[in-house]
């Protein structure tokens, strides 16, 4: 693929340049910093030959679908006949073609229609067939439950009865399994229905003859390994996963087998909020185990517990045994040390010993790669830049931050290689050149300050040079929790890159925040500029509330597919000296800036322009009362509006719009997707091209019912 950071077509001009005799070269111009008119015609010439022989390079690649250019997938398609869906992102009409003679051989089956949804989407879906669960009078044809020879395990493979609540096909249910009665009315229930003849939509007209289930998870598993917990301060032999204190589900790692050796996958393996029955049921296959062939390596599954060894020396995995086991979901067992609350993202240790200290790894959901995360942060198709010298590796929590900083003034990287927290504050200055405080990828270090200190700040202070020279600040993966980010100094450019800075947790009408599991108040984290800043760039972020302090000023800010927040009564945006791009960006709370121009979001409450003769609104919406620039194909709703699944920062449904939305909002973009910050997930995009492509693929005569589990 084209990589416009090569500088190929300077490479072949220069060529084409060089190839010339060195008469004309040395008359073309008398100037030597400055090309004449036979330059520039051989440069036009030169980058239309660069495209041509670029061309001529990829014929070999173009062949094969998995090497190809975009455009080509198109072609390759029509030559198979593939019904491929306008619109869909190119990763999955790349997959449709490539694997179109696959789906017709297995065409109709529920395998197959499993598989070309997860292609096409990347979302985790399980079909169910309705018909088998209409409840009915057996006959002599049905095969006889728990005939001669056939056991348990062999009833329950064939589907003629249920792996937990052993009701019979067809038959009454049986209630005596608590988990089994939970799972009713989900992809797993295990009991028989009558016949619902109303239309197949959402939750009514499931089951009947042609209808088919379709089970989707839309959220996706984030993993963090070798995360600290928070000590609940009121009862100090209980701990929260969550290193910023907070209660949240823990998920289930995604773990689906597709191929030959496909089947419908079990409610551990999709990723799903983690019920205490679930974990009760699957402990083996939830919970992280050491590996058969190596005792010192430890096989990750959707949670771990790590405790500090003897020796102090590393942390040590407590084991599941289920001859003995040390851990439990069931608070009704009192022998097993260790109790798990998944629902609420905690265990307790119920005989604990003095100086004990844990580590732990789970995941938790969300809708998106937004803020920082134990995802992969690189984008497809862009290169990563280098890490800027020198280079300064740092791990091991506490204040180990702190002291790598030191107080000389700051350039070059440094780098942060866990997911631990750092609980020291810092106010550096940095050199007239790029300083880069980055976390690895697939780390999300916390910078968060233990409860009982007073207010504080991490501040950067830039800095100017002998020549007029600036600061550049780049952060990047970094999750800064309650106290503030001050820029003080000069910046030439400050780049915000997934991080997050933690919004908040005050319900509304509330004089204060919630509190964090250790007493620390869930208040926001303001990025607060003090000092001049030219520009301020802002990358799939979730931001707290933005402003300017004093002489601070800010001249442009631009938002990319970022989510922020503030608590109620106060401003995400306070700028009135600043030009405001956004693109993409779900906005909670109302803002006050000079000059705006938005695409593609969502502006939830007031948005104030104080210069509304210049910047648009385009593919947006906005609340009433707002004054705003023109705007064009954008739609006006209610202040506060209810949109969002949930607004509480924690919650793996933060920022998602309700199934109830309208649809000029979840499908009000250009390109036909939802507006916000989850807009490049193209989630309206999706459900057309599986609805498209489930007509072409189904078995004749039935017709699907769209189920959206998360």
């Amino acid at each position: 693929m084209r990589n416009d950071a090569d500088r190929y077509e300077a490479y072949y001009a220069q060529k084409l340049w060089q190839l010339l005799p060195e008469l004309y070269r040395a008359e073309d111009s008398p100037e030597l910093n400055r090309n004449g008119p036979l330059r520039e015609l051989v440069e036009r010439i030169g980058a239309q030959a660069a495209i041509v022989r670029r061309s001529m390079d990829r014929l070999w690649e173009d062949q094969s679908i998995e090497t190809c250019d975009d455009w080509v997938i198109a072609y390759m398609a029509d030559l198979l006949a593939t019904n491929l869906v306008p619109g869909l992102d190119a990763r999955g009409q790349r997959r449709d073609v490539a694997k179109t003679i696959y789906y017709r051989r297995r065409k109709g089956t529920v395998p197959q229609l499993e598989e070309l949804a997860a292609d096409l989407t990347s979302w985790d879906v399980r079909v169910v067939e309705f018909f088998r669960r209409l409840g009915r009078t057996r006959h002599r044809l049905d095969p006889e439950v728990g005939g001669p020879g056939m056991g348990r395990a062999l009833q329950v493979a064939q589907g003629l009865s249920g792996p937990l609540t052993r009701t019979a096909i067809g038959g009454t249910a049986d209630l005596r399994s608590h988990y089994g009665a939970r799972l009713a009315h989900t992809a797993f229930d295990e009991f028989f229905h009558t016949a619902d003849v109303r239309r197949g939509q959402g939750h009514t007209g499931w089951h009947g003859i042609p209808r088919l289930g379709v089970f989707l998870w839309r959220l996706q598993s984030v993993p963090l390994e070798s995360v600290t917990p928070v000590r609940d301060a009121t009862c100090e032999n209980q701990y929260t996963f969550d290193p910023t204190g907070r209660d949240i589900p823990l998920f289930a790692a995604s773990a689906r087998v597709y191929g030959d050796q496909s089947s419908s996958p079990a409610e551990h393996q999709l990723p799903a909020p983690i019920s205490g029955p679930l974990l009760q049921t699957a402990f083996a296959e939830l919970y992280a185990a050491k590996s058969a062939l190596d005792a010192t390596a430890v096989v990750d599954h959707s949670l771990g517990i790590y405790r500090l060894s003897p020796s102090g020396l590393h942390y040590e995995l407590v084991e599941y045994d289920p001859e003995n086991p040390q851990l439990t979901a069931d608070p009704r067992q009192l022998e097993p040390d260790y109790l798990l609350l998944p629902e609420r993202g905690r265990f307790l240790r119920r005989e604990p010993e003095s100086g004990e200290d844990f580590r732990v790894s789970y995941h938790t959901g969300f809708s998106s790669g937004i803020g920082a995360g134990g995802y992969d942060r690189r984008l497809p198709g862009k290169m990563t830049a280098p890490l800027a010298e020198p280079l300064l590796q740092v791990s091991g929590g506490g204040d180990a931050l702190t002291l790598a900083l030191g107080t000389d003034p700051l350039s070059g990287t440094v780098l942060l290689e866990d997911s631990l927290t750092y609980t020291s504050g810092f106010d550096v200055e940095l050199q007239p050149a790029l300083f880069t405080l980055r976390a690895e990828n697939h780390r999300r270090p916390v910078l968060r300050r233990p409860p009982g200190l007073p207010a504080s700040a991490w501040t950067f202070t830039g800095s100017v040079g002998p020549k007029g020279q600036t600061s550049e600040l780049r952060l990047d993966g970094l999750f800064f929790c309650g106290d503030d980010v001050v820029l003080a100094g000069t910046f030439d450019r400050v780049v915000l890159t997934t991080c997050t800075l933690d919004p908040g947790n005050q319900p509304e009408g509330a004089s204060d925040p919630l509190l964090a599991a250790d007493g620390k108040p869930l208040g926001p984290c303001r990025l607060r500029i003090l000092g001049q800043v030219r520009e301020l760039e802002v990358d799939r972020c979730i931001l707290g509330p933005v402003r300017t302090e004093g002489t601070g000023t800010l001249e442009r800010l631009t938002l990319v597919d970022s989510i922020l927040q503030a608590p109620p009564g106060e401003q995400v945006l306070d700028l009135k000296t600043t030009d405001v791009r956004m693109k993409r960006c779900t906005l909670l709370g109302e803002a006050r800036v000079h000059r705006f121009d938005a695409d593609t979001s969502i502006l939830h409450d007031v948005v104030t322009v104080e210069d509304n003769q210049h910047g648009c609104v385009r593919f947006s919406a906005w609340a009433t009362g707002s004054t705003l620039p023109r705007k064009y194909e954008s739609v006006e709703l209610a202040s506060r509006q209810s949109l969002f699944a949930s607004r509480a920062f924690g919650r793996p449904d933060y920022a998602q719009l309700l199934l109830t939305a309208p649809t000029t909002v979840s499908e009000g973009a250009e390109d036909g997707s939802e507006m916000g910050a989850f807009c490049r997930e193209k989630y309206a995009l999706k459900t057309r091209a599986l609805r498209i492509k489930f007509d072409e693929y189904m078995p004749i005569g039935l017709s699907p019912v769209w189920v959206y589990v998360t």
